[in-house]
């Protein structure tokens, strides 16, 4: 590779053409790489990337903002056949954050170097986060066209600074986010990309799903919404995840409950002030469970 391993880089690749790793894949008759690791990996998630899906795409660059953080390159590897034990026409690239392995799945083998590395340099800025969204590269082929996607109607106002507050404070890992209109107001809208955690329902009932979601991926989230909620336009923000569960007992089928919370403003404002707790934040917004409102005691969630 161009690179060294241990080099700093973005990934260019839209959060959509991420795959989970376990899921997607169980299915093929290889031997993927780093599964040793996978009980020592703590709450990272693991994900792949064909190459090739996405390079199919014309549009693929423009198509969603990226993974907004600094990833690391750690890994190349040959896959190999589990019955044969030869090597495989593909390699796989590992990039690796705090919170997340990357595998880029490319249709060449190892030795193959120029093409592999004129791939990879088509998916990846070389440098940190920081670095790069300062670029004209960012500003033209990511910024622009994304915030003329997400933010219209009145939250078109906004200037280019809160936006990008905006964005960045929802883009890591598969998260996705726009406007929405909910009861005549303007909300910041984050949809949760998957946390790869299935709840044990003979142990965890509804409103403890809820509120340890709430508590473990939410409200930190709110605190960084101070700075971009100074401006108008923005009545407030919307976070929604699915909450997948079943009883480990006796069903082997999965059940999911989408939660939606609508946070107000003002409310906002003053827990990230800490003029309010995070109890008082939830009972004053609105929360649906599967569209239904519901009250949520956070203590519930441990």
């Amino acid at each position: 590779m161009a690179l060294p391993k241990g080099s700093t880089v973005v990934l260019r690749v839209p959060t959509q053409f991420w795959r989970i790793e376990g899921l997607e894949r169980s299915d093929l008759k290889i031997e993927l790489p780093f599964k040793s690791e996978k009980g020592t990996a703590g709450d990272l998630s693991s994900f792949f990337v064909d190459v090739s899906d996405v390079l199919g795409q014309k549009d693929w660059a423009t198509s969603g903002f990226p993974f907004c953080g600094d990833l690391m390159l750690t890994r190349i590897f040959e896959l190999k056949s589990f019955a044969m034990h030869h090597e495989l026409p593909y390699t796989e690239v590992e990039l690796r954050s705090s919170t997340a392995y990357v595998r880029l799945h490319f249709a060449h083998v190892s030795s193959d170097a120029g093409a592999l590395n004129a791939e990879f340099q088509k998916l990846v800025a070389a440098g940190t986060w920081g670095q790069f969204k300062t670029t004209d590269d960012f500003h033209n082929n990511v910024f622009r066209v994304q915030q003329a996607r997400i933010f219209t109607g009145p939250m078109a106002a906004l200037s280019d600074r809160t936006k990008g507050s905006l964005m960045e404070m929802a883009c890591t890992g598969q998260n996705t986010f726009g406007a929405e209109t909910y009861k005549s107001k303007n909300f910041f809208a984050i949809t949760l990309g998957s946390d790869s955690q299935i709840y044990n329902s003979n142990v965890m009932n509804s409103s403890a799903r809820v509120a340890k979601v709430i508590n473990e991926r939410i409200v930190e989230r709110v605190k960084a919404f101070k700075a971009p909620a100074q401006e108008t336009g923005l009545d407030g923000l919307k976070f929604a995840a699915d909450i997948s569960f079943r009883n480990f007992v006796n069903e082997a089928e999965l059940h999911n409950d989408r939660l939606e919370i609508y946070f107000p403003l003002d409310l906002c404002l003053k827990f990230t002030d800490a003029d309010i707790t995070s109890q008082q934040l939830i009972d004053g917004s609105i929360v649906l469970l599967n569209g239904n409102r519901i009250q949520v005691p956070l203590s519930a969630g441990g």
